[in-house]
């Protein structure tokens, strides 16, 4: 006789122990991977976004909200102009808090990856076939995603922090749907509507 109940680690949307230590894994991996990057300088289309941005120079002015309209990386793009006008408050010119900022915005992409790809295994129509090994093959998915060797360039080159940017706010878009249609109920404490 087939059931339906949720796997036994709680409800669709609630997160075990052992997918928090996953999503630990997976930062930890994403860290160690790209750690290397920090000492690397200013490459092609970096000049644009820090060296010879001038909006980024003062965090406290509106300016930092209009990047240049010049065509660079920064153009129409007032959130990764504000980001790196934090990571310039935070260091100037040094590269390091650059590197680490994007590293970060990397890891919260590939957990937002992750946890898309977990709850969309334990949905109803997937619960059945996949419920019990979720945590893991979205911990494989996210993990494959974050350290294949196309990401480099997203850690690696500053101003592709415009594009890894862009895949958390999708992922996290995609996510926060999922969540908002979940059948069990509030995902995270959060009602619905909050989603």
């Amino acid at each position: 006789m087939k059931t339906n109940s949720p796997p036994a680690s709680g409800p669709p949307g609630a997160s075990s122990p052992r997918t928090l230590l996953l999503a630990v894994a997976l930062i930890a991996a994403v860290v160690l991977v790209y750690w290397n990057s920090l000492r690397v300088p200013f490459l092609f289309d970096d000049s644009g976004a820090v060296t010879d941005n001038p909006t980024i120079r003062q965090l406290g002015s509106l300016n930092v909200l209009s990047p240049p309209t010049d065509g660079s990386t920064t153009t129409g793009r007032p959130i990764a102009n504000l980001s790196f006008a934090l990571n310039y408050a935070i260091s100037g010119e040094r590269v390091g808090s650059y590197h680490a900022l994007n590293i970060a915005i990397h890891a919260l992409a590939a957990l937002a990856l992750m946890g898309l790809v977990r709850r969309t295994l334990v949905a109803p129509v997937l619960r059945e076939r996949f419920g019990a090994a979720a945590p893991s093959l979205a911990f494989l998915i996210a993990l494959l995603w974050a350290l294949h060797p196309l990401q480099t360039e997203s850690i690696v080159s500053i101003a592709q922090r415009t594009e890894s940017l862009c895949a958390l706010f999708y992922l996290l878009t995609l996510l926060g749907f999922v969540c908002a249609v979940e059948p069990s109920g509030s995902a995270a404490g959060l009602p619905a509507w909050a989603w």
